[in-house]
């Protein structure tokens, strides 16, 4: 997560460096995070700051790959139950797959067109270590009969046909073992690449499962997205480390009760219309705190009643007691 800070000179952890959403070097502060992802349900586990070397933090300085191990292992000391870990391809280095792999857990991961992959060339029939972007047009020129279509959901209720390629092999300068899968076409209509590459370190995770698992990653986007949204996760007025991370877990904490209202259909029994997203959730849960504030209520209860869509009995008799 990167949070730019372009006026913040004195901010602890706030340095010119990569701003993964803008695309290019700005005044930013970064926390590598971890969430939670399944097909009903998302949410952020935990997050550590990334603070960039300096003469300050030389004893103490952590790359981003070293937070994303220790937040693994936070999540794995926690008890989480978790059946595959995605990463998107800055994270997939030679180091993070191994160290998932030592673990005994599963990794899927888009990485890079410029990653070299052991393959065997349908020319000279020699293995040989081959970037993905020389890979690519071999098989679609030699093995087109040997390509896979996979059906993958779509926003529209729709399935969306890709086709696939896939084989298990190495890349270079990593020990452990993987199964590639190349996938010629777009996620969906609004996807930027035409193409991508998957690897998992689960060799005997069908094509599908693996896209599947690694399509489940939109459900980290969406929290992010809603942390900075709608409970300011980036929007804090402090310097000091410290302070900041105080701010960021208070918008962690923010969100967990929305989503719990939420998941558990808190409001269905107050609310005649139930609140459907996160910001919603939040927005109904604060207008409830000021309906029962008794300063505002002594004013028209019946009024700050109906303007906020109660129906619940219980709740209006408090109301009016």
């Amino acid at each position: 997560m990167h949070y730019t800070k372009p006026y913040a000179k004195n901010t602890e952890g706030a340095k010119f460096q990569h701003c993964a959403p803008l695309g290019r070097e700005e005044n930013c502060n970064v926390a590598v995070a971890s969430c939670f992802v399944s097909n009903t349900k998302h949410f952020p586990v935990n997050f550590n700051p990334y603070l960039p070397l300096d003469a300050s933090n030389l004893n103490q300085f952590k790359s981003k790959l070293d937070l994303a191990k220790d937040l693994i292992d936070d999540a794995l000391n926690k008890g989480i139950a978790f059946s595959s870990i995605v990463v998107d391809n800055w994270y997939t280095s030679s180091d993070l797959i191994e160290f998932v792999s030592s673990k005994n857990l599963s990794l899927v991961a888009e990485v890079k067109t410029n990653r070299s992959i052991f393959f065997t060339h349908p020319q000279t029939k020699q293995w040989r270590y081959l970037r993905c972007d020389k890979i690519m047009p071999l098989i679609e020129q030699f093995y087109p009969h040997k390509l896979k279509a996979v059906r993958i959901p779509q926003n529209n209720d729709k399935d969306k046909s890709v086709f696939t390629y896939s084989f298990n092999t190495k890349l270079k300068d990593c020990k452990t073992k993987v199964k590639v899968i190349f996938v010629f076409n777009k996620w969906s209509n609004d996807d930027d690449k035409s193409a991508h590459i998957l690897i998992t370190t689960d060799l005997k995770m069908s094509v599908k499962s693996a896209i599947l698992t690694y399509l489940l990653r939109w459900g980290i986007e969406r929290s992010f997205r809603e942390l900075k949204d709608t409970f300011y996760f980036e929007q804090y007025q402090v310097r000091h480390q410290e302070q900041i991370q105080r701010h960021w877990i208070m918008s962690f904490l923010a969100w967990t009760l929305a989503y719990l209202i939420k998941q558990n259909g808190y409001l269905s029994k107050i609310l005649k219309e139930p609140p459907q997203t996160i910001g919603q959730c939040k927005q109904a849960v604060a207008s409830l705190i000021i309906i029962d504030s008794a300063f505002l209520l002594s004013k028209n209860k019946d009024i700050a009643a109906s303007l906020y869509n109660i129906k619940s009995e219980r709740f209006m008799k408090k109301l009016k007691n």
